[in-house]
């Protein structure tokens, strides 16, 4: 099984993405770019990748990163999304202020620790969208690393 890893997307992408699905997110904001966690999951030949994001509450189709027991961000799966690596650049997080590298390193490595039940989440959050979109199916092959 891969490690995850957390991905910068490149801004073309999210742009031509956006223009055919309106939950592609943002991810240019004030003080940070939003980075992607991956791969957690992959259909046939397509790796999907999701947003972390500082929300915190407990849903049906996010996962929690915790950080001694408290949720400090989590996995948002209803915004995951497949991509390619000429698109992907592994997230550079050494002119972060020290701080956020520390809150940055607790949730890879949560994600890591965690990484069984992340995949599990991809799997059931992608069911849950390809049953609203194709009525009674499911993808036939749905492999995880």
């Amino acid at each position: 099984m891969a490690k995850l890893k957390f991905y910068d997307v490149s801004r073309d992408y999210i742009k031509y993405l956006k223009h055919y699905d309106n939950k592609i997110p943002d991810i240019d904001y004030d003080r940070f770019s939003k980075f992607f966690c991956g791969v957690v999951l992959q259909i046939d030949r397509y790796n999907y990748f999701a947003p972390v994001t500082s929300f915190n509450k407990q849903q049906r189709t996010n996962f929690l990163i915790r950080d001694k027991g408290r949720p400090i961000s989590s996995i948002r799966f209803s915004f995951m999304f497949p991509t390619f690596d000429q698109v992907l650049t592994l997230t550079d997080f050494g002119s972060k202020p020290q701080s956020y590298k520390d809150l940055v390193n607790a949730e890879i490595k949560y994600c890591n620790q965690n990484a069984d039940k992340i995949y599990k989440k991809a799997i059931e959050v992608y069911k849950i969208g390809v049953t609203k979109t194709i009525p009674s199916t499911t993808p036939a092959v749905i492999s995880i690393f």
